[in-house]
């Protein structure tokens, strides 16, 4: 019974915490400029999608290379639907958001029937052959791409202010929902597929459909993100949106925070951004480096460096004490 009441307090302090935290970040605009705003808009938009590859990679077993599609098709369901309806653009986030959602469950049943490397492969060449066709589409822009002709109606203290909320709610949102999820019915099924495919399916669980579960919802997650990212910048073109580096700025945060752990994307974000302030200015040298470090990483402690945090200091494992997060 004693530790069960430490277990809710330390819960409702952990909420409490992370409250507290959100509630500082939002005041943040009005005592920062608009390049610091920018910059953390472009932070947690790259959180959640790392978020999403890590909860696909490392609880489903579904390694994405081609993560990026979702970020493509999130963002131009936005700004199609938004210049198209003359919607305003907030508004229209949600409806982005089930645009990409309905992609990824139309694109999945070609894309389930591949494994392993074949069905990372094959996420890759989805997100190609996405971007031939907006590249090739009038409709779309073609290679010029389009611009958010609705935040035309607002000024800029204004964009910025909105957009930096929105790319807030949206970091919020990925980590509320993916410890949620991760400590619901669909997170214990993930859990023992993570663990072992086969026993798991040997115990009665649909791994098939659970995979399908968190693979549209990660799908929506990304496109949402992805399209708070161009509302950022307030354009959208098919080389960028569908590029790869979403792809692997999300895995190279992944791996350096921690595979399989919410904590992973948070230390790894942090890091990220950390090392390319310091060095984006080095050029190639920049590049070099982190692959150094990713590479450095995977053979010196494979569960990143939150797993090198819990070897130094166990306490810390939320698993055991449940003390970082509510």
């Amino acid at each position: 019974m004693r530790a069960a009441i430490h277990s809710l307090l330390s819960s409702w302090r952990g909420l409490a915490l992370t409250l507290a935290g959100l509630a500082l970040l939002a005041t943040l605009p009005w005592f920062t400029g608009f390049g610091t705003q920018r910059l953390l808009v472009e932070v947690f938009t790259v959180f959640a999608i790392a978020m999403a590859w890590n909860l696909l990679a490392g609880f489903g077993g579904m390694v994405v290379v081609g993560l990026h599609v979702f970020v493509g098709v999130g963002a131009y369901a936005l700004f199609f639907l938004s210049n198209t309806l003359g919607w305003n653009p907030w508004a229209t986030l949600p409806l982005a958001m089930a645009v990409t959602a309905l992609f990824a469950a139309v694109v999945a049943l070609p894309m389930f029937r591949l494994s392993g490397a074949h069905f990372a492969v094959g996420t890759w060449v989805l997100a190609e052959l996405m971007r031939i066709l907006v590249l090739n589409s009038d409709t779309l822009g073609a290679g010029g791409g389009m611009p958010l002709s609705n935040l035309g109606d607002f000024n800029r203290a204004e964009r910025n202010l909105g957009t930096y909320w929105a790319a807030l709610a949206v970091a919020a949102l990925a980590l509320f929902w993916a410890r949620g999820l991760l400590k619901s019915p669909l997170g214990l099924a993930l859990a023992s597929i993570r663990d072992s495919e086969d026993a798991a399916r040997a115990s009665g669980v649909p791994v098939r459909r659970t995979k399908l579960a968190l693979w549209l919802m990660c799908a929506a997650l990304t496109g949402l993100a992805g399209a708070v990212a161009y509302m950022n910048t307030l354009q959208v073109s098919p080389d960028a949106s569908f590029g790869l580096g979403w792809t692997a700025m999300a895995i190279f945060i992944s791996v350096l925070g921690g595979i399989g752990r919410i904590e992973g994307p948070v230390i790894g974000t942090a890091i990220y951004f950390l090392l390319r302030e310091l060095g984006a200015d080095h050029g190639v040298w920049y590049f070099v480096a982190l692959g150094l470090i990713a590479i450095a990483t995977m053979v010196l402690s494979p569960q990143g460096t939150w797993g090198l945090v819990l070897r130094r200091w166990p306490s810390l494992d939320p698993l055991r004490t449940r003390r970082w997060m509510p």
